[in-house]
């Protein structure tokens, strides 16, 4: 493997760069071996167990090995507080430290990093490991086999910056705190999307009632109790179905916004922004596979039928929308659903089941108008319709905000890393030796 061209470009004359393996003690990886799985011990971590986001996740799955085997793995080292973990085989480049004294041993799939640092805090070097230089480099330097991977040889040789001590604390310091914005942002987004997935199947079979008030009598029915009031019909007594345009690849760039598989499966409803595939389409095209306001599409197929039918509606303005052959399109005969409600409807436990009932698994699922026909499905009166769809847009709508922050945070990280990382903004550290620590 050639030497990779590339080098560190940093903006100071003050910062030394230097290869890897000079600012480290050692920089090893996991266990080459086979060890027996035992059911209480400790963990055995994969790749798997270092996220994307800087964690390193622990749960009950994971494999455990006794204390013999543990000792044996760390007969050289152990990982101790303070290491830096980095994914070196399969999914290369992801990151973490270790911040507790948690024991865990790691498999080859892993690398260990252990600083030396009275040259590089491994807080600094962390966050270097998530720059666009470094992730290049350890592509540039992998071995070209099956499975991506990187010899530790070739790792040590990377380049890193090493700024003074306390102005790596610092800079770590603040690209930390970014971190930390992150995470939470991104909790607050998991518990809106598990508060926003239990309000659906509460509102989706058991109602909102009238002025808000909840429901007080239920009836039986073939997809469970349901409020009197409701009733219950079958899709193809509502809408009718009509599979989506397929075209050779080079009609594909140019030409009329296409709805695709994708703008399907994400759901909250399709916009016009949402929109980015073309496609050419003559007149005669154009009038068979025109989009209208509050057409309703479904994913046709999949790798596993638990993603079949999936389910979004059009709510934009546009009249020259068509839609592509990895979905379907139902069009309502009468006004029997909101289009905001829509959005929601076919995602309660009992729908979603139905569609995988109803699919086909040749080499993919599969399914079909026809058997989207046969699926039954609630429907409450449009007032109570349109206050659910309220009920669920309200916590979509903050999701959308938090998702919005996150994607905020996100840039900048990116953006303070670039100029942190590389010395072309500096950091004042008004205590060195406070900062050094």
């Amino acid at each position: 493997m050639s030497e990779s061209p590339l080098k560190l470009q940093i903006d100071t004359q003050s910062w030394d760069i230097v290869p890897l393996k000079s600012v480290s003690v050692f920089i090893k990886d996991g266990t080459h071996g086979t060890h027996e799985r035992v059911h209480a011990g400790v963990p055995l971590l994969s790749a798997k167990n270092i996220s994307p986001f800087g964690r390193i996740m622990i749960d009950e799955d994971d494999s455990l090995i006794s204390e013999e085997e543990y000792h044996k793995i760390h007969s050289k080292y152990e990982l101790s507080k303070g290491d830096l973990l980095l994914t070196v085989v399969g999914t290369l480049g992801r990151s973490a430290l270790i911040s507790s004294d948690k024991r865990f041993s790691i498999q080859r799939s892993i690398g260990v990093i252990r600083c030396s640092e009275s040259n590089v805090k491994p807080e600094f070097l962390y966050q270097f490991t998530g720059t666009d230089y470094f992730q290049s480099q350890l592509i540039l330097r992998s071995n070209a086999t099956a499975q991506a991977g990187i010899y530790l040889g070739e790792l040590a040789k990377i380049e890193v910056p090493c700024p003074p001590l306390p102005e790596q604390q610092k800079i770590a310091a603040i690209l930390s705190s970014v971190d930390d914005v992150i995470e939470k942002t991104r909790a607050q987004i998991d518990k809106l999307k598990d508060l926003k997935t239990g309000m659906m199947q509460e509102l989706l079979t058991k109602g909102i009632g009238a002025d808000g008030k909840p429901h007080t009598e239920f009836k039986d029915s073939p997809v469970g109790r349901i409020p009197t009031s409701w009733r219950l019909q079958a899709l193809g007594d509502i809408f009718d179905f009509k599979n989506g345009v397929n075209k050779d690849k080079t009609a594909f760039g140019h030409g009329l916004p296409i709805i695709s598989y994708k703008n399907v499966y994400v759901g909250g409803g399709i916009t016009d922004s949402d929109l980015s595939a073309l496609v050419e389409m003559n007149d005669s095209e154009l009038e068979r596979f025109r989009v209208n306001y509050g057409d309703v599409f479904f994913t046709r197929t999949s790798e596993t039928p638990d993603e079949i039918g999936f389910a979004n509606v059009y709510l934009g303005n546009r009249d020259d929308v068509v839609f592509n052959g990895f979905v379907i399109r139902g069009r309502q005969r009468t006004q029997t659903f909101d289009s905001g409600f829509l959005k929601y409807a076919f995602q309660s436990n009992a729908v979603r089941k139905q569609m995988m009932d109803n699919s086909k698994f040749t080499t993919r699922a599969g399914i079909s108008g026809e058997s989207l026909g046969l699926i039954k499905i609630t429907i409450p009166d449009i007032s109570e319709q349109e206050a659910i769809a309220s009920s669920l847009d309200s916590v979509h709508n903050r999701i959308k905000r938090a998702k919005d922050k996150l994607q905020s945070c996100q840039s900048l990280k990116k953006a303070l890393m670039q100029d942190l990382l590389t010395g072309k903004v500096r950091v004042n550290v008004e205590d060195k030796e406070a900062a050094v620590g």
